[in-house]
């Protein structure tokens, strides 16, 4: 195994919107933001990459009217929401000390991945990354597995994938790659350990 390949939301920040949503709203606000943002056809069309965020408040402050100022701050804050998950980002250092190479594959918005690359340094160990938002296509579509081996000439025995849906893990086996799912109840380190990788 010479390649880690990591997705990044809830693998190495943290993406838990209910949780923010409750700092701000009472529990009704919340289930209908939830459904309204992070449930929408808009949310994924941010994660390829075919809108931006500017766009999604306007159509769905038209839609929802009525939560247009709660529409409105949510999208403009949502990525307070990533922090890291410092046990994870600790391994990716590891990782790199012991000379992986490192990449990236994550459905992730065109914006926010720009402000995380400025706000976390650990971004900067990664030999390379595939972003939905820049590709226009998204896990779990086969294509962008092999969008990453084909960019940076990766055999995909030599990889390992992590991620926090089983549905792309079971993917990326089905292009050759190893994969773990890092379920709620999964500790990286241990699977690692398992396979002799640190």
């Amino acid at each position: 195994m010479k390649n880690i390949i990591f997705d990044i939301g809830n693998v190495l920040l943290n993406f838990q919107p209910d949780v923010y949503l409750d700092k701000y709203y009472d529990k009704q606000t919340k289930e209908d933001l939830m459904m309204i943002i992070f449930s929408s056809d808009e949310w994924e069309l941010l994660d390829l990459g075919n809108l931006m965020i500017d766009d999604v408040i306007r159509v769905l402050c038209e839609r929802y009217p009525h939560y247009k100022n709660e529409i409105t701050f949510v999208l403009k804050t949502w990525t307070n929401m990533l922090t890291p998950i410092k046990e994870n980002v600790d391994i990716v250092y590891k990782l790199k000390e012991n000379g992986y190479k490192l990449y990236l594959l994550s459905n992730f918005h065109y914006e926010a991945i720009q402000t995380m690359f400025d706000k976390y340094d650990f971004f900067n160990l990664f030999d390379g990354e595939v972003i939905s938002g820049f590709e226009h296509m998204m896990k779990p579509n086969y294509k962008i597995f092999e969008l990453l081996l084909d960019r940076y000439d990766l055999k995909a025995s030599e990889c390992l994938f992590i991620d926090d849906m089983a549905g792309n893990i079971a993917i990326a086996h089905t292009c050759g790659i190893d994969g773990i799912h890092l379920g709620l109840d999964v500790v990286l380190e241990d699977e690692l350990k398992e396979r002799n990788i640190i």
